[in-house]
């Protein structure tokens, strides 16, 4: 076999690899609305295929010039140190090791998309799979698809939390699409977006979801119409406040009802769910005290919580993460672990002005809002659904990002 032969073997056996990692990636996001398990196999595929499709000096050079990919980068690493002093068992430091290896998702996406058609064909892949579900989710509801109700609502493939966050996040995107489309497709999509409106208030009852898909509503009319909108909001705020206390009965149940759990709630005693998150956000913030700085280690939050719960005869004593990844990751990593999961998510911020397409950089802010917002209540990162919904998608959109070039004088 001649050299010519040799290197022509070469090169097609680049180009199907390549070729299969980029449409690895747009499986990878259609799988973020399906069962675990597909997500699983997706993501598993693409890093062999990212690992044996070559060019990794264009791939690492992507990278490198990527400020927001080498801070997901970064956080990994602290993670990976956080190993080393933790005072969890290593099948469990690994363990939990591997949950926040999907933050090495995003620079290993950026580093092989460079076509605008496959970016777009992946966001599209993600949004046409959430209209799906919100189909499904409505077909649930009227009794056509059969349902097995547990008390979380009309959700489908993922819990009503996973539902909720990425339904609030396909919202914001079906706002964006009516906005730039015309006539007809403008107003389907606006239909679709009151029909992710109704469904993530009415017929799921996530309330992280809820949370931010207000959120992202008013961020997207800061974005369009300017900060004046806010003060249209506050009006509104005043209105339902006022509705609420008048009409308390027509107000959403379960997310109206946070601070009476809170008030119910007794740690030797009656446990409710808001009552045991603040019970676990105020158990951590303790444990935080003992080594503000680097934190006891990743994944050691199980046995130190455990130590301290039994020390004041909790009867909430099982827990693995608090439900808010600002505490957890502070709790694993210091003061230390907080500063570099905020300056990552600032990172991407920062990136998200230096996308050409303004779709994809606000897309890229909405996202960003939604995995911040949802953090507050739940350990979104180490989440399997949640966390790769975030990663997967912001490199998908980071891909994107251009530097400044800067023309010498």
């Amino acid at each position: 076999m001649d050299l010519l032969n040799i290197f022509l073997m070469i090169s097609s056996y680049l180009k199907v690899t390549q070729s299969t990692t980029l449409w690895l990636i747009v499986f990878t996001s259609v799988s973020i609305v399906l069962p675990t398990t597909f997500m699983s196999i997706a993501t598993v595929l693409f890093m062999i295929f990212w690992a044996i499709s070559g060019d990794y000096k264009i791939k690492f050079e992507r990278i490198s010039s990527n400020p927001a990919a080498l801070a997901s980068i970064a956080l990994f690493c602290l993670y990976a140190i956080g190993t080393l002093y933790s005072s969890a068992s290593w099948d469990h430091r690994l363990c939990f090791l591997g949950k926040y290896q999907k933050l090495l998702y995003i620079p290993l996406i950026v580093s092989v998309i460079h076509s605008e058609k496959l970016r777009q064909y992946a966001m599209n892949a993600f949004l046409l799979s959430m209209i799906m579900v919100l189909i499904i989710s409505y077909l649930k509801w009227l009794g056509i698809v059969p349902h097995d109700d547990i008390g979380e609502g009309y959700f489908v493939f993922k819990g009503r939390i996973a539902h909720n966050i990425f339904m609030s996040f396909a919202m914001f995107l079906m706002m964006y699409r009516a906005l730039k489309s015309a006539r007809l497709i403008r107003v389907t999509w606006i239909i679709l977006s009151l029909l992710a409106v109704l469904n993530i208030l009415f017929l799921v009852n996530g309330r992280t979801g809820q949370i931010t898909m207000m959120t992202l509503i008013v961020w997207f009319t800061i974005e369009v119409w300017g900060i004046k909108s806010l003060k249209y909001w506050i009006g509104l705020v005043l209105i339902g406040m006022a509705f609420h206390q008048t009409m308390p009965g027509l107000s959403n149940s379960r997310l109206m009802s946070i601070q009476q759990e809170i008030s119910d709630h007794q740690p030797n005693g009656v446990q409710t769910s808001s009552g045991e998150r603040m019970e676990m956000y105020k158990n951590t913030l303790t444990l935080i005290k003992d080594h503000p700085l680097f934190g006891g280690g990743t994944a050691s939050l199980a046995n130190e919580y455990e130590i301290l719960a039994k020390n004041k005869n909790f009867t909430l004593t099982n827990v693995t993460n608090p439900h808010n990844q600002f505490l957890l990751t502070t709790q694993e990593l210091g003061i230390i672990g907080l500063a570099m999961l905020i300056l990552m998510w600032l990172s991407h911020w920062k990136a998200s002005y230096h996308i050409g397409s303004a779709q994809d950089s606000s897309a890229l802010r909405g996202l960003i809002l939604t995995i911040v917002i949802g953090s507050l209540f739940n350990s979104l990162l180490l989440d399997a659904s949640e966390g790769k919904f975030y990663c997967v998608l912001a490199g998908i959109l980071l891909s994107e990002y251009r530097p400044i070039v800067r023309i010498p004088a």
